[in-house]
């Protein structure tokens, strides 16, 4: 079919009553999509047409096409829950693209993988790299080099947070301090007030409505947003991360909005770039060689055409920080990770997982080891995430076991 039948498909889907809201809703669809916005509604006909023109009428006949935000701010929102969410690839490759469509910057879509390191873990942004160079890969994106006006700074804690934290663990609080606050965070283009937003909308789709977020709440009023700004964002949650989450989202956020005080903005000096210890690199690099095999330069070398700086910030950091630590041996960390990744259940940690679980055998856990760790996820988790998990599990072993074959014939 060609863009004209596409359209004109499209088109007949609405009934006369509803056909402002449907030619209003497939405006924005061509304004984020481009020139193939059609296609994936299209193929959504062929299995429902009610669910093709729902998806036309409501988010974007109804919610995006809303004038309380533009439309760049409101692709980033969308691309913040969408990573959040873990397992919609071909919806945010889609909105990635409709975000440089709607006047976004590739320096938009890299911070957003930056914030996602931080916020939501490093497999999220590992998992969404690719489809970064997919959709910049037809376009002349340039970088930017970094300026000197400020970016978002992390919220600061509530000082009976901040003491027992200081108790309990002192470390986490100068990682969140350096690696959170200065080399991701500190590390933006964003605009604060967009930082927070985004932020926010991570962690509501996530369904971490807690603290943190009410702070990055506070944040982005403090650093200009609207009241109605955090309205229309919980309104567009309500799309792409479902009314649960939505709603939970606004009972904290309305919380906020009533505060009678209001904190004043936080800011930092954005640092012109990420200036790393080389000796915590290489202390990284070393254990990561000494758990999976990997290389460090390796893994850096695998973000140099995106973000060569979140590479060598998971090297730093996740190895040189925290793997690098003794307290726990480096097979009892490995099982742990795998716990963490298999109870996220998404599509993004699916290859890290299958990462870890080859670490773990390097470093001679036994596969009744890696099967009971997964048994023991199962209350928390569900019988679906580990079924998957285990699948991931056995193709791990089984290559890990060929491979020790060929090596050591009889």
């Amino acid at each position: 079919m060609t863009t004209t039948d596409i359209e004109q498909q499209l088109e007949n889907l609405a009934s006369p009553r509803e056909r402002e809201k449907h030619l209003r809703g497939l405006a924005v669809l061509k304004e984020i999509g481009g020139e193939n916005f059609g296609g994936p509604v299209s193929q959504l006909a062929r299995f429902s047409e009610d669910l093709a023109r729902f998806t036309i009428q409501y988010p974007y006949g109804d919610v995006l096409s809303r004038d309380g935000l533009d439309l760049r701010t409101r692709q980033i929102l969308t691309a913040a829950t969408l990573l959040a969410h873990g397992s919609a690839q071909s919806q945010l490759s889609f909105h990635l693209n409709g975000l440089l469509n709607a006047g976004g910057t590739r320096d938009d879509v890299v911070d957003l993988l930056f914030i996602s390191a931080g916020l939501l873990g490093f497999p999220t942004a590992i998992n969404a790299v690719p489809i970064v160079r997919d959709i910049l890969a037809d376009r002349d994106e340039p970088r930017h080099a970094r300026d000197t006006q400020a970016s978002a700074a992390i919220p600061d804690f509530p000082s009976h947070r901040l003491a027992v934290l200081e108790r309990v663990a002192p470390e986490f609080l100068k990682w969140r301090e350096h690696t959170l606050g200065e080399e991701i965070f500190g590390a933006v283009h964003l605009e604060p007030r967009l930082a927070h937003l985004a932020s926010a909308a991570m962690l509501a789709a996530r369904g971490k409505v807690g603290a943190n977020f009410d702070a990055h709440i506070a944040s982005a009023l403090a650093a200009g947003a609207t009241d109605s700004d955090i309205v229309e964002m919980i309104i567009q949650m309500s799309v792409y991360s479902g009314f649960p989450a939505a709603l939970n989202a606004a009972g904290r956020a309305r919380n906020v909005l009533e505060a009678q005080e209001r904190p004043e903005a936080r800011v930092q000096k954005r640092v012109d770039a990420i200036r790393y210890d080389d000796k915590r690199f290489m202390r990284g690099a070393a254990t990561l060689a000494a758990t999976s095999g990997g290389s460090g330069a390796d893994v850096v070398e695998s973000f140099k055409d995106i973000a060569p700086d979140l590479g060598r910030l998971i090297v730093a950091h996740c190895y040189g920080d925290i793997f690098y630590r003794p307290a726990l041996n480096p097979k009892m960390r490995e099982l742990g990770a795998i716990s963490a990744l298999a109870a996220q259940g998404t599509v993004a940690a699916e290859k890290p997982l299958g990462v870890h679980i080859d670490a773990a055998l390097n470093l001679g856990a036994a596969r009744e080891e890696i099967v009971e760790t997964l048994f023991n996820v199962i209350p928390y988790a569900g019988y679906p995430l580990i079924e998957k998990a285990l699948l991931i599990a056995q193709e791990r072993m089984a290559l890990f076991e060929a491979r020790h074959a060929d090596d050591n014939p009889s």
